[in-house]
C-alpha cells in the first residue's frame, strides 16, 4: 500500500467533505450542490463506501486527497501534509522524501533568494537599478507588491545560502546560480515567479541595459514549469473569482504594468502559448478569458496556438487588440483605457476574420472563400454544436455569406475521427464505462468471452488502455500504477447511481451492449485493413468479403 493510499484508508470522506458542504443523505451515499460549479440540482455524491466525493456534472473530486486539493486549490504535497497529520501517518518515507523533503529544501532557498533580491534593490549603492523601476512607471507599493528586486552581487547571495546549512551542490542544482558563488542573474531586474500557493519557484531576470538575453529563466526544475504556472495568479486569483474573468498577457512587465492599473484579474504567461495546465487552473475559477499578447508576428502565432488549445474547454474566449502599441504596459503608459478595450474585444471568429484580411481582400469573393479555408481548419476541430452555430452566424454576418452553404461546406470538410464513433456518455469513454462494470461486478471472465478481439486489437480504440490495465492488474495479481482509481471509482460510483433500480439481467444487458460496440469498432478496423487495398471487382475480394460476411454473423455485428 502507497503512502497515499495508507493516508485516505484512514480518512472519512463524508466528515471532510462535510466541512465544506451542505449534504443530505441519497440512500447509501449523501448528494450535494457541487462546490466546483454552479447547478441548482445536487449533482455532487458523496460515498462512504467508496470514500469518493465526486460531480458528475463538471466531473471534479475523487478521494480524499484530490478532493482536498481542489476544494482548496493547493498542491499535491500539501494536501498529503494535511490528510497525513489528520490521519496520524508520519511521513518518514522515501516518497515523503523524494516530494517533501528535496522540494521543501528547494522552496526555502528560493523564499531566501526572493527577500535577498528585494532588499538589494532597495540598497543605496543601488538607487539606479530602483530609479529604472520607477521611471518604468512602476511604484514602490507594486515593487512591493510582487517582491520585485536586483542582483547585485554575484556571490553574496550564494554566502548567504551556505550559512543557512544548505549545501554548495543543493544551491548550484536550485538553478539560481551557474557555479560556486556565481549568481545566474548577476546585474539584472529580478521578477520572481510564485505558484499558486503563493511560494518562489524560479525567477527571470531582466537586463536593463544592452545585453543578451533581454530575459534570462530559470530552468525546469522539480517544483517549476513555466507550461503549469502563470505568473501572477497567486495575487490575481481572489479577483478573478471575483469579477468571473481573467486577462492572459506575455510577461512580466505587462501583468505587472495592468495589476497597478487596477486591473488585477491578469496574469502573464512567459514564453508559451497558453497550454492545457494552464487553462486547467483557469477553469477553476472561471469560464471567461480575454487575450491580450504583444502584437508582433510571433505572439500573433502565440494567439492562434492559444486558440487552438482553448477548444472544446467550455470557455467565452475574446480577444483584446490594443490600437497603437505593441503591448499593454506600452497601451498603460501611453494613459490608454483598458477597460474600453476589454468591452471592443473581438471574437475567435473575428479575430481570424481580421488577421487573414491583412493578406486577403475580404471584400471581393477570392478573398472570402480564401479565409473560409481557413476558418474551416479552425472549426473542425469544435465538436460542441451550439458553438459551431454561433461561430457560423458570425462568420456569415461578416462575411456576408450565406449559413445554409457554410453548413454544408463544413460538413463537407470535417475529418471523420474515432472520437465521433465512440462517442462520450456524461463525460466518460465506452472503454471506461466497461472497465468500470468489469470491476464492479466482476465482469471479468463475462467480457474475455464476449469480447471477439485481442486487446491487442482494442489499442486503437479510445481508453481501451484502462480495460486492458485492469485485466493485466488481475492477471499479475497487483495494481496497475497506470490506472487512475480516483476515476475509475468514480466511473463506478456513476454506474451504481444509474443502476439503482435495475434487476443484474439489464445491467448485464447493457454490459454486453458495450461490449458489442467495441466488437463493432474493431469489425470495421478488420474490414477497412482488409478490403482497402483490394480491387473490389476482383475475386479475392469477394472472397474476403464473404469471410468478413460469415465473422459478422457469428459476432453479432450489422455488416455494410
Amino acid at each position: 500500500m502507497s503512502i497515499s493510499q495508507e493516508i485516505e484508508s484512514k480518512i472519512n470522506i463524508v466528515e471532510l467533505a462535510g466541512r465544506y458542504l451542505q449534504m443530505k443523505k441519497a440512500g447509501v451515499n449523501y448528494k450535494a450542490l457541487c462546490p466546483f460549479h454552479s447547478e441548482k440540482t445536487p449533482s455532487f455524491t458523496i460515498s462512504p463506501v467508496k470514500n469518493l466525493a465526486y460531480c458528475f456534472a463538471c466531473h471534479h473530486g475523487g478521494g480524499p486527497i484530490r478532493f482536498l486539493m481542489e476544494i482548496e486549490k493547493i498542491e499535491f504535497s500539501e494536501a498529503l501534509h494535511i490528510l497525513a497529520k489528520e490521519a496520524g501517518v508520519e511521513l518518514k518515507t522515501d516518497y515523503y522524501k523524494e516530494r517533501w523533503e528535496k522540494t521543501g529544501d528547494i522552496y526555502d532557498m528560493h523564499r531566501i533568494a526572493t527577500d535577498f533580491y528585494h532588499e538589494e534593490i532597495k540598497r543605496e549603492e543601488n538607487t539606479e537599478k530602483l530609479n529604472y523601476l520607477l521611471n518604468r512607471g512602476i511604484t514602490l507599493e507594486t515593487i512591493d507588491r510582487f517582491k520585485l528586486g536586483y542582483s547585485g552581487n554575484p556571490r553574496e547571495l550564494f554566502a548567504r545560502l551556505k550559512e543557512k546549512g544548505f549545501t554548495e551542490q543543493n544551491i548550484i542544482d536550485s538553478g539560481i546560480f551557474v557555479g560556486p558563488g556565481r549568481d545566474k542573474f548577476y546585474g539584472r531586474i529580478i521578477f520572481p515567479i510564485a505558484n499558486f500557493a503563493g511560494h518562489t519557484v524560479a525567477f527571470t531576470g531582466r537586463i536593463t541595459g544592452q545585453g543578451e538575453p533581454k530575459y534570462l529563466n530559470s530552468p525546469v526544475s522539480d517544483i517549476f514549469n513555466k507550461s503549469a504556472i502563470l505568473y501572477g495568479f497567486h495575487l490575481a486569483k481572489s479577483t478573478i473569482a471575483k469579477e468571473q474573468s481573467v486577462i492572459i498577457v506575455e510577461g512580466q512587465m505587462d501583468t505587472v504594468a495592468l495589476h497597478q492599473a487596477g486591473i488585477t484579474n491578469t496574469v502573464g504567461i512567459s514564453g508559451t502559448a497558453l497550454t492545457k495546465e494552464h487553462i486547467g487552473l483557469i477553469k477553476r475559477f472561471t469560464k471567461k478569458l480575454y487575450l491580450c499578447l504583444d502584437w508582433d508576428k510571433a505572439w500573433v502565432e502565440a494567439t492562434f496556438k492559444s486558440l487552438e488549445n482553448l477548444y472544446n474547454e467550455d470557455l467565452d474566449i475574446y480577444i483584446i487588440s490594443l490600437p497603437e502599441a505593441k503591448d499593454p504596459d506600452e497601451f498603460i503608459k501611453s494613459w490608454g483605457n483598458f477597460r474600453e478595450e476589454m468591452k471592443k474585444a473581438l471574437s475567435p471568429v473575428a479575430f481570424y476574420i481580421k488577421e487573414g484580411a491583412k493578406k486577403y481582400n475580404i471584400t471581393e469573393m477570392t478573398g472570402k472563400k480564401a479565409i473560409w479555408e481557413e476558418l474551416k481548419k479552425m472549426l473542425k476541430h469544435i465538436r460542441n454544436p451550439i458553438e459551431i452555430d454561433a461561430y457560423i452566424r458570425e462568420i456569415g454576418k461578416i462575411l456576408n455569406l450565406s449559413t445554409d452553404i457554410l453548413y454544408s461546406e463544413l460538413k463537407n470538410f470535417r475529418e471523420k475521427r474515432v472520437i465521433e464513433d465512440v462517442k462520450k456518455k456524461d463525460g466518460f469513454e465506452r472503454a471506461e464505462l466497461i472497465a468500470g462494470y468489469i470491476r464492479l461486478y466482476s465482469y471479468f471472465d463475462l467480457f474475455l468471452e464476449k469480447f471477439q478481439y485481442t486487446l491487442s486489437d482494442g489499442m486503437s480504440i479510445p481508453s481501451f488502455f484502462v480495460i486492458k490495465n485492469l485485466l493485466s492488474a488481475r492477471e499479475s495479481g497487483k495494481e496497475d500504477e497506470n490506472i487512475d482509481i480516483d476515476r475509475l471509482s468514480a466511473i463506478e460510483l456513476f454506474i451504481e447511481e444509474e443502476n439503482t433500480t435495475l434487476s443484474q439481467d439489464i445491467i448485464t444487458g447493457k454490459f454486453l451492449e458495450l461490449v458489442g460496440y467495441l466488437n463493432k469498432l474493431c469489425f470495421e478496423q478488420e474490414k477497412k485493413k482488409l478490403l482497402e487495398n483490394i480491387d473490389p471487382n476482383s475475386t479475392e475480394y469477394m472472397v474476403e468479403r464473404h469471410k468478413l460476411q460469415e465473422k459478422a454473423k457469428k459476432i453479432g455485428v450489422k455488416f455494410n
